[in-house]
C-alpha cells in the first residue's frame, strides 16, 4: 500500500525548495577554480551542486528565485520599477532561461485552454461584489530586513537565552566560461551564527534592548532583544521580543541579502528544565459563558510565541514544556483528526427485525450505559481542574447529564410504545436499504442496435441486505444517540422537549446527515402508524446553497424509494398513498410549471447541450443511469430515446427507473418530484428546498404552496402540517441573510402550527452546525425558542467529548496523522499572484515524481477563491504563467518531457454553474489519475463557497487557499473538502496569503496558533430579524406571504378589501415573538406595521402583483430591484423574491418622495 504521508513530505518538501531554498540538484563539480564548458556543451545546460553539496542558481539571480524567507538590507525601497511590474514576474524568470527551454512543447493541451475560456465567458457574465479585503500600497514602503518573534520565558538564575540563526544562507557570483562567453552562476555559502545573552542581563532593568552583531560574509547581521517585565511584574519573568535584522549598509542587490532566514531561541538553565511560558492571553469575561467554555475546551492548546514578518513555532508535543521557540518562514501545522469511532457500533439489521431473537437494544443499552459511565468520570476529575475552569466544567457535565437522561427516555418510549418501537424498527430497515443503494456504482446505459433497447452495464439486484461492505449496516454511537435523544419529542407533540432545538454540531464527515434521514425515516413511519390517512408533507428539510440542495435531494430519494418499498410491503400499516419526495427550490434549478418542465423535457430530447433541470441522473434504487444519453446513437433514432427515464405523462414529466427489471420501472415509477405544481398536488411526504424559495409564499408562483403546510382553499386547515423540521448549515444563516429568514420564520413556524383538537403543536425543529458560537442566541434569533440542546455536549476538553475523539494510535496514544496546514507568504515574489503562479506549479509538478498508483490522491488541485473576481484572474495564470513556470521548473531540474506534468482537464466549481452541471463536475473530479476510466483526471479544480458544504469526494487532499477566507467557519468547511479519509490519505493545504492584506498578515503570523484551535477562533454570527433595516426590507412581504397562504379564495384573488382580520392576526403573532428576541424593537415595529396597514389600506390596490406585460394597473408589490416608475414606488411595494442580497447599498438619487411621505404622516 503507497505511504502517502512520506509522499506528502514529498511534496511539501518540494514545496519548500521552490519558494525557500535552498534546492541542490544534480552531479557535483568543483567550484574554487575557474569553471569552464566547452561551447554549445549541454554539460553545462544540466543541473550541477557544488562539492560541499550546496546549491548553485545557474539561470536566475538569488532574488529572482526566491521570495520566501529573504531579509534585505535595511531602509531598502520599494523601488518604482517593483511598483510598475506586470502582477506576475513569470515573464522574469523565464528570460534568464536557455533557448532550449522554449520549445514547442505545450503543457497545457487545447481542451485544457478550451475549460478556460468556457469559465472565463461565463464569469464575464456574472456580476459579484468586490471583496471587502482591502490592500495596502506598497508605495513608499520599505523591503523587508527583519524577523521577529515574541515570547514570555522564566529566567532562573544562571540561565541563558541561546538564539541560533541555522541554515541561512547567502549566495555569490561565479563567472563561468562557455565557449567564447561568459555567464553568472550564484553559489551559496551556508550561513550559521550563535549569540548569547544571560539571565542577568536580560532581567537587570524594567525595559532594555539588547543587541549584539556579527559581520559574516560581507553581511551585517544582527539580534536584537527587547526585554519587558510580564504583566504580574514576577520575578526572573520577562516578555522577550528577539528580531533577527540585516543591517548591512550597501545597498540592495543579491549580494547584500540573507537568504532561507530563520532562527531559534532557547533558555538553558543548569537544571535542564523547559523555560518558555505560555504567552500572555487577554482576560476572559468571567461573566460569558460562551467565553469560560471554550477557555476550558482549549486550555491546552496554548500559544508560546507570536510572529513578526514570520511565523512562531514551537515543540511539537513536548510532555515537559517547551524549551525552543522558532521563527520560521513557511510554518506548517498538523491538525489532529477527529474520529467518530470509539469502540461501538450498533448494527441497523438487529435494530430492522432482522435478526431472528435480537431486537438490537442491547447494544443500544450500552450506548446509554457507557455514555453515562464516561459522564461520572468527567464528574470526578473536575475537582483537579484549575478554579477559574471550574463553573464552565460543571455546566459541561450538566449538559452531558441532561443529553444521557434523554436518551435513557427515549430507548424505555420505544420499548414501552409498540408504535414506536415499530417505526423506529422500519425506519432502520429504510436506512439500512438507502445506504446500500446509494453506495452502488452508476449502471451505466448502452443502446442495443439488434434489439433496439437499452442495456446496462450490470443486470439489476435486489438489495442483499446478507452481503453488505464493512462500512455499511452500521449505527456510530453518536447518530443513535441523536436519535434516542430526539425521538421522543418527533413522535410526540404535547411534550415539553418538543419546543427544545436539537443543534447537531459534528465535524465533516461524520455522518451528520445520515443522522437527520433516520430521524426523518422515524417521524414519517410514526405518523402513518399512528393514522395511515394522515397524508401530505411530514419533514421539511432546507438548505443553504443549491449545490448541497441537489446532493443531499439523490441522497434522500433513495431513502424515500426504501420507505415506499416497505409500505408496500406493509400497506395495511402504512396506508395506500405512496412515500414521495420533492425538491422545491428556484426556477434556474428547476422548473416551476408542468407547461415549462415539458418544454424543457422536449429541448432536452432534441439538444445534447441543453440544461437538464430534473436533477436525477441515477435511479435512486438500483443506480441505473437516467437522463440525457451522451453517446452517439445510429440515424433514424427517435428523440425519445435520447433522455431515458424521464416520460412526458398526464400533462407533465415523470420519473421511471429506465431498467424494466428495477422495482421503480413497474407500479407508477420513482416517487420523485421536481416541478412545483406537481409538489403542490402531490405533496411529497419530505420536501428538500432552499431558505431562499419560502420568499416566494408572497407571490402567485406560490399561491398553491399552502397546500404544502395543510391549509385547504378555504384558509382552514385540512391536513396535519409539516411536523419536522431540519435546517443544514445552520452557520450559513447569519448577517442579513439570517435577518431576513429569522423574520419569515415567525410566518413559517405559524403555517407548520397544528391547532386542532385543542392543541397548538409546534414542528420539531433539528438544525446542524460546522460552528458553535453564540449559537443560542443565534436559535433564539431565527426560531423564537430558548432551549437549544446541542449535541454531542462538550467534556472537559476539545479531544473527547465520548461520542468524538482526536484519533490515537492504540499502542502508544500518539495522535494519528492528521490534515497539514502551509501557509505562504511572500512579500518578496512582489504580488500574490506570482506566489499562486509558484505554489501552484511547484504541486502540480511534484506528484510526477511518484509512482502512479502513488499519485491519486495529490494529482488534483483544489483551489479555493474568495470571490469570482480573484478566480478569474486566476484564469490566464493557468493558460500561460503556470505551464510556463513548469517549463522553468523542468530546465532547472533536467526533467524529459515525459517526466513533466501536462494540464489536460481544468474545471470549475462554483455557485454559477448550472445546477446540471454540478454532478457531472463531481463525477469528474471522482475519476482517478490511474486511467482506469479511460478518461483525464481531473488536474486543476477552481472553486468558490459552492465546496463549502457537499463536496464529499474521498480522494481529493490536495488544496491551495488563495487569500485568508472572510470567515474562520468558511476556512473549517472548505478545508474540510480534501483529507477526508485521514486514516489512508490525510490532506495538505497550502494557504497563499496576500502580502499587502494586513488580516492576511496577521493570519500568517499566528499561524500555529490559529491552526492549533480552529473551532475556538470562529467568530459569533449575528441574526437581528426585527432590526429596522430587515423590517423596512421585508415586513410588507411577509404581511402578503400571510395573508396570501391563510385567506380564503377570495382574498387570494385580490388584496382589497384590506384584510383587516388577517393583518391583525398577524401582528398578534409577531408582537410576542419581538418580545423574546428584541424587546427594546417592539416600538419601531409597531410603528413600521401601522405604516405598511395604512398604505395597504389607502392604496385600495385591486391586483397583488402585474399579471403580464400589458396590464398597467398599479399591483400591491412589485419585484424588488426591478425598475419602477415614480408612481409604481409610490403605490406599490419592492417585495424580494429572494432572502439573498437583501443588505443595502447606498445610491444617492434626487427625489420628491418625501413630500408623499410627509402628506401620509399628516393625513
Amino acid at each position: 500500500m503507497p505511504d502517502h504521508i512520506a509522499n506528502r513530505d514529498k511534496i511539501i518538501q518540494a514545496l519548500r525548495e521552490e519558494l525557500v531554498g535552498p534546492s541542490p540538484q544534480g552531479k557535483p563539480i568543483k567550484c574554487s577554480g575557474e569553471i569552464t564548458f566547452q561551447s554549445d556543451n549541454k554539460d553545462f545546460y544540466q543541473p550541477w551542486k557544488q562539492e560541499n553539496g550546496e546549491e548553485i542558481l545557474q539561470r536566475d539571480p538569488p532574488l529572482v528565485r526566491y521570495g520566501v524567507g529573504v531579509l534585505h538590507p535595511i531602509e531598502t525601497p520599494v523601488e518604482n520599477e517593483d511598483l510598475q511590474l506586470n502582477l506576475v514576474d513569470t515573464n522574469i524568470v523565464l528570460n534568464n532561461q536557455p533557448e532550449e527551454i522554449e520549445a514547442d512543447e505545450e503543457l497545457i493541451t487545447e481542451s485544457a485552454k478550451q475549460n478556460l475560456e468556457d469559465i472565463e465567458k461565463e464569469i464575464l457574465k456574472s456580476s459579484e461584489t468586490e471583496s471587502d479585503d482591502f490592500d495596502l500600497s506598497t508605495a513608499n514602503t520599505y523591503k523587508p530586513s527583519s524577523m521577529g518573534i515574541s515570547f514570555l520565558a522564566d529566567f532562573p538564575k544562571g540561565s541563558v537565552l541561546v538564539i541560533e540563526a541555522t541554515n541561512c544562507g547567502c549566495y555569490r557570483q561565479k563567472k563561468v566560461k562557455v565557449g567564447k562567453s561568459e555567464r553568472t552562476w550564484w553559489l551559496r555559502k551556508s550561513i550559521n551564527f550563535t549569540v548569547e545573552f544571560t539571565a542577568e542581563e536580560l532581567c537587570s532593568v524594567k525595559e532594555r534592548k539588547f543587541t549584539k552583531t556579527k559581520k559574516i560574509d560581507g553581511l551585517e547581521l544582527s539580534f536584537e532583544v527587547f526585554s519587558r517585565p510580564d504583566r504580574e511584574k514576577r520575578e526572573g519573568v520577562r516578555l522577550l521580543t528577539v528580531c533577527l535584522i540585516n543591517r548591512t549598509t550597501a545597498s540592495g542587490g543579491h549580494e547584500n541579502c540573507l537568504f532561507q532566514a530563520g532562527f531559534a531561541a532557547t533558555i538553558i538553565s543548569p537544571k535542564g528544565e523547559a523555560h518558555i511560558l505560555p504567552y500572555p492571553k487577554p482576560d476572559f469575561n468571567s461573566d460569558n459563558k460562551e467565553e469560560q467554555s471554550l477557555a476550558l475546551l482549549y486550555r491546552k492548546m496554548e500559544t508560546y510565541g507570536v510572529g513578526h514578518g514570520c511565523a512562531a513555532n514551537w515543540d511539537k508535543e513536548a510532555s515537559d514544556g517547551i524549551k525552543t521557540v522558532i521563527a520560521e518562514c513557511l510554518p506548517t501545522f498538523e491538525t489532529p483528526s477527529i474520529t467518530p469511532d470509539i469502540g461501538i457500533e450498533v448494527p441497523m439489521a438487529s435494530l430492522a427485525g432482522l435478526i431472528p431473537g435480537d431486537d438490537g437494544f442491547a447494544a443500544l443499552w450500552e450506548v446509554v450505559n457507557r455514555y453515562e459511565q464516561w459522564i461520572e468520570d468527567r464528574r470526578n476529575e473536575i475537582i483537579s481542574l484549575g478554579e477559574e475552569y471550574q463553573n464552565a466544567a460543571y455546566w459541561h457535565i450538566d449538559e452531558c447529564t441532561r443529553a444521557a437522561q434523554r436518551m435513557r427516555n427515549g430507548l424505555i418510549y420505544l420499548q414501552n410504545d409498540t408504535q414506536a418501537k415499530r417505526a423506529f424498527q422500519l425506519a432502520n430497515y429504510a436506512i439500512l436499504l438507502q445506504q446500500i443503494c446509494s453506495r452502488r456504482e452508476l449502471r451505466k446505459a448502452n443502446y442495443d442496435i439488434a434489439t433496439k433497447r437499452y442495456t446496462f452495464s450490470t443486470n439489476y439486484q435486489a438489495p442483499n441486505l446478507i452481503q453488505t461492505d464493512k462500512n455499511s449496516g452500521k449505527w456510530r454511537a453518536f447518530q443513535v444517540a441523536f436519535l434516542l435523544m430526539s425521538i421522543e419529542s418527533t413522535a410526540e407533540g404535547d411534550i415539553p422537549d418538543r419546543s427544545t432545538v436539537e443543534l447537531i454540531w459534528f465535524p465533516t464527515g461524520g455522518g451528520k446527515t445520515e443522522a437527520y434521514l433516520g430521524l426523518s425515516a422515524f417521524a414519517l413511519f410514526m405518523r402513518r402508524l399512528k393514522n395511515p390517512e394522515d397524508v401530505g408533507v411530514n419533514v421539511l428539510m432546507r438548505y443553504t446553497l443549491r449545490l448541497l440542495t441537489a446532493q443531499q435531494f439523490q441522497r434522500a430519494s433513495a431513502l424515500i424509494c426504501a420507505m415506499e418499498y416497505l409500505r408496500r410491503q406493509n400497506e395495511n400499516e402504512l396506508g395506500k398513498e405512496p412515500f414521495s419526495i420533492g425538491i422545491w427550490v428556484g426556477r434556474e434549478t428547476t422548473p416551476n410549471t408542468r407547461t415549462d418542465a415539458i418544454s424543457k423535457f422536449n429541448r432536452l430530447q432534441s439538444d445534447s447541450s441543453a440544461e437538464n433541470p430534473f436533477l436525477i441522473s441515477r435511479c435512486p434504487w438500483c443506480a441505473a443511469q437516467m437522463g440525457r444519453y451522451q453517446e452517439k446513437l445510429p440515424r433514424g433514432i427517435p428523440n425519445s430515446l435520447y433522455v431515458l427515464g424521464y416520460n412526458q405523462s398526464r400533462g407533465t414529466v415523470i420519473f421511471k427507473c429506465p431498467d424494466n427489471a428495477c422495482e421503480f420501472h413497474k407500479h407508477n415509477g420513482l416517487p420523485v418530484y421536481v416541478i412545483d405544481e406537481d409538489i403542490y398536488e402531490k405533496r411529497p411526504s419530505l420536501i428538500i428546498g432552499t431558505v431562499d424559495k419560502f420568499a416566494l409564499l408572497a407571490w402567485s408562483y406560490a399561491q398553491k404552496a399552502r397546500a404544502l403546510f395543510g391549509i385547504g382553499a378555504d384558509g382552514k386547515r385540512v391536513n396535519s402540517p409539516p411536523g419536522l423540521i431540519i435546517q443544514d448549515e445552520l452557520h450559513l444563516i447569519s448577517g442579513p441573510l439570517g435577518s431576513v429568514v429569522g423574520l419569515y420564520e415567525t410566518v413559517i413556524e405559524e403555517l407548520c402550527t397544528d391547532r386542532r383538537n385543542g392543541q397548538e403543536i409546534k414542528p420539531k425543529i433539528v438544525c446542524s452546525t460546522a460552528t458553535i458560537r453564540r449559537y443560542a442566541d443565534q436559535v433564539k434569533a431565527l426560531y423564537g425558542r430558548e432551549d437549544v440542546v446541542l449535541f454531542p455536549p462538550p467534556g472537559l476538553d476539545a479531544e473527547d467529548s465520548f461520542f468524538s475523539r482526536y484519533a490515537r494510535n492504540s499502542a502508544d496514544k500518539t495522535l494519528q496523522r492528521g490534515r497539514v496546514y502551509m501557509g505562504v507568504h511572500a512579500p518578496g515574489l512582489r504580488s500574490l499572484l506570482t506566489a499562486e503562479v509558484r505554489t501552484a506549479a511547484a504541486i502540480l509538478q511534484a506528484p510526477v515524481s511518484l509512482t502512479p498508483e502513488e499519485r491519486d490522491p495529490w494529482w488534483t488541485l483544489l483551489v479555493f477563491f474568495n470571490s469570482l473576481r480573484e478566480l478569474g484572474t486566476t484564469l490566464s495564470l493557468l493558460q500561460s504563467d503556470i505551464p510556463g513556470y513548469l517549463k522553468v521548473i523542468r530546465n532547472r531540474l533536467g526533467l524529459d518531457w515525459q517526466q513533466m506534468r501536462y494540464l489536460l482537464r481544468i474545471l470549475e466549481l462554483t455557485g454559477r454553474i448550472r445546477s446540471d452541471q454540478v454532478p457531472e463536475s463531481i463525477n469528474k473530479l471522482e475519476v482517478k489519475c490511474d486511467n482506469s476510466n479511460n478518461q483525464p483526471s481531473v488536474d486543476v479544480c477552481l472553486a468558490s463557497n459552492i465546496i463549502e458544504v457537499g463536496v464529499d469526494i474521498d480522494r481529493l487532499s490536495l488544496m491551495a487557499v488563495v487569500g485568508q477566507p472572510k470567515t474562520t467557519s468558511q476556512y473549517i468547511q472548505v478545508t474540510g473538502r480534501v483529507g477526508r479519509r485521514w486514516w489512508e490519505r490525510p490532506g495538505l493545504v497550502v494557504t497563499i496569503y496576500s502580502p499587502t492584506r494586513p488580516r492576511d498578515r496577521s493570519h500568517f503570523e499566528k499561524f500555529r496558533s490559529y491552526h492549533s484551535s480552529l473551532y475556538a477562533q470562529v467568530e459569533p454570527t449575528s441574526v437581528t430579524p426585527f432590526s429596522p433595516p430587515v423590517l423596512d426590507r421585508a415586513l410588507h412581504a411577509i404581511m402578503t406571504t400571510y395573508v396570501r397562504q391563510t385567506g380564503d379564495e377570495k382574498i387570494a384573488q385580490t388584496p382589497e378589501p384590506y384584510p383587516e382580520n388577517l393583518i391583525e392576526q398577524l401582528r398578534d403573532i409577531l408582537i410576542p415573538r419581538i418580545q423574546l428576541i428584541d424587546p427594546d424593537e417592539v416600538e419601531n415595529f409597531d410603528k413600521v406595521f401601522n405604516k405598511r396597514a395604512s398604505e395597504w389600506r389607502g392604496r385600495q390596490r385591486t391586483n397583488w402583483e402585474r399579471n403580464g406585460r400589458d396590464n398597467i394597473d398599479i399591483p400591491l408589490i412589485r419585484v424588488a430591484g426591478e425598475y419602477a416608475s415614480r408612481e409604481w414606488q409610490r403605490l406599490s411595494w419592492a417585495t424580494p423574491m429572494s432572502m439573498r442580497n437583501v443588505d443595502a447599498e447606498c445610491q444617492a438619487e434626487i427625489t420628491n418622495l418625501y413630500l408623499n411621505e410627509g402628506e401620509e404622516e399628516d393625513a
